[in-house]
């Protein structure tokens, strides 16, 4: 007589991947990140406190003291995260539209950039550096490195060689400007508008599209 086994064709699950203490960490930050973001958006820098950070992210209050010595050195690594942040959209936005080499395409992108809520939580951090001598002794060097850096890999994604600051800053400063300014104009659609009239601005003072040029006007 043959004996027959019965085999259970369903396999038992299989145990859920236990997070290591890295991962914990990393994803603790960001998800501390992306609440500062949206509460100093919403709140300004003044009313962003740690508490009302945490509380946006689902966090325990104590997260941001245990994961960072000071707030202004947790305001300072918000900056870092956002620089990277927008830097992968930059590029996003060039391969999806095509765009980015010429002088003129860079208001619309920028001002696409700046306008989200990191670009907006970026300046009050900036402008709350004035006030704040531990937060600028953090900020300001970081501001500083991420400008140059920035500049650097704006100009190898345009083509272009030597970093051209005085044109990077014109068009940066005038779009960070902007987003400022919508905090006060109620008139999104005169906005976007303001936005067109630099990219023609910049398209007839540049016909040639480099910003290499724009410095020798």
């Amino acid at each position: 007589m043959t004996m027959v086994i019965a085999i259970d064709s369903k396999a038992p699950p299989r145990p859920s991947k236990r997070r290591t203490q890295e991962e914990r960490t990393a994803s603790t930050r960001q998800a501390l990140f992306e609440a500062a973001v949206r509460t100093i958006d919403r709140l300004g820098y003044a009313g962003a406190n740690n508490a009302t950070i945490a509380d946006d992210a689902g966090i325990s209050r104590g997260a941001i003291t245990h994961h960072f010595s000071t707030r202004a050195a947790f305001m300072a690594e918000v900056v870092h995260w956002v620089f990277d942040q927008e830097t992968r959209l930059f590029r996003d936005l060039m391969k999806q539209r095509h765009v980015g080499a010429r002088v003129s395409d860079w208001p619309a992108l920028l001002w696409d950039v700046f306008s989200r809520p990191s670009g907006v939580a970026v300046f009050e951090i900036l402008v709350a550096s004035r006030s704040d001598p531990e937060l600028a002794a953090l900020v300001l060097p970081m501001q500083e490195k991420i400008e140059k850096t920035g500049a650097s890999n704006f100009m190898h994604m345009v083509g272009e060689g030597d970093s051209n600051m005085a044109a990077i800053r014109l068009v940066v400063w005038a779009i960070r400007g902007m987003t400022v300014g919508r905090s006060f104009i109620n008139d999104p659609e005169g906005m976007d508008q303001a936005v067109g009239v630099l990219s023609r601005l910049l398209e007839r003072a540049v016909p040639s599209g480099r910003f290499a040029d724009l410095q020798s006007i």
